[in-house]
C-alpha cells in the first residue's frame, strides 16, 4: 500500500518508533523511503529504489523475502484454523504439535519438550521463571539466583533485562528485580573453566538456580570458549544448576550450525529460541527443555502457570514449520557458512588499506567488521550510524552494534549478491572519515 506525503505530516503522524527518536526518523526520511516490497534478498522502497538486505532484517529474515512456501503455509493455516486457545483446557492445533516435534528432532541432545511464546525476550523470561519454579517443585526453594555475563543481552521484558548484563539498561529502567548476578566475560585461556568454577563457588552453588549464556555473543559474534562451555556444563550438572542457552539470535543456522550449541557440542537444560524460528515471517518464540524439567511440572499442583493468550499461535507455527523444512531440505546452513567465508575473504581483500579498517571475522553467516577512529579507538556510535546511512545510499543494508559493524545475510543470498554487498560496503568504508577528521 502506497503512503501519501500527508501520512508523514508531523501533526497527524501517530507511530511511536523503537529505539530512535521519531522526530529523527521524520527529519531524515520521507514516505518515499518506506520499504513497500521484498524480493529474495532485496527490499524495494516506495520510490522503486532497491537495496540488498545484508542484515536480514535484524538477523531474522533467514530465508529472505517472498518465500511462497512459508506464505502459503501461513495462508492455508489461517483459512483452516487461525486460532486455538491452549492456555488452559483446549487441545492445540495439529500444526503446533508437529512443530514441537520438528524442533526436538533438530535440537541439541536431551531437549525433548517445547513451550511456545512470542519473542526471544519472552522465552528468556519464561526460562528464568521455569528454572526457579523447577527447583521449588523439587524441594530446593533457596535456589533462586540467576547468573549471566556482563554486557550480555537477553531481551526487553523485565526479567530478561535483569538477566542481561548491560548496565545501561539497568540504569535506565531500574531498579531491577533482585536475584540476578553477572560474571565477567571469559578470556579464551586454558584456565577459563577453572575461573568460572571459582566465581560460582564464591556465589554459593546452593543458591544458584540457573546459569544463562549466549554460546556466541550476539553483539560481536565471538563464541564463548569451548573449554568454558564444557566447564559450565560440568559445574551445573555437579551442583544441580540449570544451564540455559539463549539462542534467540544464534539459532537456525546463523552461526554456521543449526544451533550455536552445536559448535561446542554442549547441550543445555533449557534453550531459548526466536528470530529465525519463523524466518521473520511471524512473531514466535520457544523454550526447549529436558524431560527431567518437564516432569517436575506435570502434576496439577506443580503446573507451570506462565502463558499468554496467543502462545503457540497456529499461523506462526505454520510459518516456523515451513521455515524448518527449508533449512533442512535446502542445505541452507552450509550456504550460510559459505557466504560468511566469502564475505570475510573479500572484505579483507577490499579493505586492507582502509585507514578505519582493523579486522574482519566470520562465524557462520555472521560477519563482524571492526572499524576504528583516527586514534585507533573503536568507531563511535555516530560514525556507525553515518556508515549505515551511507551504505543504504549505496544500496546495501548493514547492521551495527555497540561492539562492531555486521553483515548477516539471509542464508538464501547468492554469491553474486554477496559480492555486491562486499563491494558496496567496502566503497563506503574506504572513503569513511570519522567525525573528528571530517
Amino acid at each position: 500500500m502506497a503512503t501519501t506525503p500527508s501520512a508523514w505530516d508531523r501533526g497527524t503522524y501517530s507511530l511511536w518508533h523503537g529505539t530512535i527518536p521519531t522526530s529523527a526518523i521524520l527529519d531524515r526520511s520521507g514516505p518515499e523511503d518506506m520499504w513497500v516490497r521484498g524480493e529474495g534478498s532485496w527490499l524495494i522502497d516506495a520510490s522503486g529504489r532497491r537495496a540488498l538486505d545484508a542484515r536480514a532484517g535484524v538477523g531474522n529474515m533467514m530465508l529472505g523475502y517472498g518465500r511462497a512456501d512459508v506464505v502459503e503455509a501461513m495462508s492455508r493455516q489461517a483459512r483452516e484454523l487461525p486460532y486455538v486457545c491452549m492456555v488452559r483446557w483446549e487441545l492445540p492445533a495439529p500444526v503446533v504439535v508437529e512443530l514441537a516435534r520438528a524442533l526436538t528432532e533438530i535440537a541439541p541432545p536431551g531437549l525433548s519438550r517445547v513451550r511456545f511464546c512470542h519473542t526471544g525476550g519472552a522465552a528468556v523470561e519464561s526460562a528464568v521463571l521455569m528454572a526457579r519454579s523447577f527447583h521449588r517443585n523439587e524441594g530446593r526453594p533457596d535456589k533462586r539466583l540467576v547468573v549471566g555475563l556482563r554486557d550480555s543481552y537477553h531481551g526487553s521484558p523485565v526479567a530478561a533485562m535483569a538477566a542481561s548484563g548491560q548496565r545501561i539498561m539497568h540504569w535506565l529502567y531500574g531498579p531491577m528485580p533482585d536475584g540476578f548476578r553477572h560474571l565477567p566475560e571469559p578470556e579464551p585461556t586454558d584456565d577459563c573453566g577453572v575461573r568460572l568454577a571459582d566465581q560460582l563457588d564464591a556465589m554459593g552453588p546452593e543458591r544458584i538456580a540457573a546459569l544463562i549464556l549466549e554460546p556466541v555473543k550476539g553483539r560481536n559474534g565471538r563464541p564463548l570458549p569451548d573449554a568454558y562451555l564444557r566447564a559450565a556444563r560440568e559445574y551445573c550438572t555437579k551442583n544441580g544448576i540449570l544451564l540455559i542457552f539463549d539462542e534467540a539470535f544464534t539459532g537456525f543456522g546463523r552461526m554456521g550450525e543449526m544451533f550455536a550449541a552445536d559448535i561446542s557440542g554442549v547441550s543445555p537444560d533449557i534453550m531459548c529460541l526466536a528470530k529465525g524460528i519463523t524466518a521473520g515471517y511471524a512473531a514466535l518464540g520457544a523454550v526447549l527443555a529436558t524431560d527431567r524439567i518437564h516432569r517436575a511440572f506435570d502434576t496439577s499442583s506443580t503446573v507451570f502457570a506462565h502463558a499468554s493468550t496467543t502462545d503457540g499461535h497456529p499461523v506462526a507455527c505454520a510459518a516456523a514449520l515451513a521455515a524448518i523444512r527449508a533449512y533442512t531440505s535446502e542445505d541452507l546452513v552450509a550456504n550460510g557458512r559459505a557466504l560468511g567465508r566469502f564475505l570475510c575473504g573479500r572484505l579483507n581483500e577490499l579493505l586492507g588499506g582502509a585507514p578505519t579498517f582493523r579486522s574482519v571475522r566470520a562465524v557462520g553467516a555472521y560477519v563482524a567488521i571492526d572499524l576504528v577512529d583516527q586514534d585507533g579507538s573503536p568507531l563511535s556510535m555516530p560514525d556507525r550510524q553515518y556508515l549505515e546511512a551511507a551504505c543504504r545510499r549505496q544500496g546495501v543494508l548493514v547492521h551495527y552494534t555497540p561492539d562492531t559493524v555486521v553483515l548477516m545475510p539471509p542464508l538464501t543470498m547468492t554469491m553474486e549478491e554477496a559480492e555486491f554487498a562486499a563491494q558496496g560496503f567496502a566503497s563506503v568504508v574506504s572513503g569513511l572519515r570519522p567525525a573528528g577528521a571530517r
